[in-house]
């Protein structure tokens, strides 16, 4: 008997939508489970060749919304010290920026496509920027930031950025433009 085992940082956000890290190859059996029509990647890099392959054998669309050069200005490390700062010999860099606003914008409106479902939003680790993605829906759907924030740090655990969620506090739900078919938002 195969092992079920979801991804790391899996949750239901409401039925038919999901989140997570990558999956891995352990994780397989688990996404037969959930018959996914869709999978968002929100990824600051690109998904891997194996999850790849898997989506294609399943006849999973993959929505790749990773950006095409890095925007994780940690990844790969600069080689010179610009930016870098040091301290008791070690070397601080500067906090992470949100994902872009423009990414946000297209995985939700990729949501509110009934099409889409079921779907699962996912990145590297599937904390902060499936965590902005998520907040930002439950802002759609009126939740109180003070809930939205809890759910964020619940995924991001010890690595809270205070930029991801500042970003999802001054988020325009107005920035999204509901299709004539969008599924609805639960408010």
């Amino acid at each position: 008997m195969a092992k079920i085992v979801p991804p790391m940082n899996f949750g239901l956000v409401e039925d038919g939508f999901y989140r997570s890290a990558q999956p891995a190859e352990i994780n397989f059996t688990f996404l037969d489970k959930l018959a996914l029509r869709s999978v968002i990647w929100v990824g600051a890099e690109e998904p891997s060749d194996v999850f790849q392959t898997f989506l294609d054998s399943q006849g999973i669309t993959l929505h790749n919304l990773a950006p095409r050069a890095s925007l994780n200005p940690h990844f790969p490390p600069p080689y010179n010290d610009t930016g870098v700062v040091p301290f008791s010999g070690q070397y601080h860099l500067p906090p992470l920026p949100p994902p872009p606003e423009p990414l946000i914008i297209h995985a939700l409106t990729l949501l509110l496509q009934p099409a889409t479902f079921p779907a699962l939003v996912c990145c590297n680790m599937g904390r902060h920027r499936t965590g902005t993605v998520v907040g930002c829906w439950r802002k759609l759907e009126r939740w109180a930031l003070s809930s939205i924030l809890e759910e964020y740090r619940r995924y991001a655990g010890m690595k809270v950025r205070v930029l991801n969620e500042q970003f999802i506090e001054l988020f325009d739900t107005d920035l999204v433009s509901f299709p004539p078919n969008a599924k609805a938002v639960k408010a």
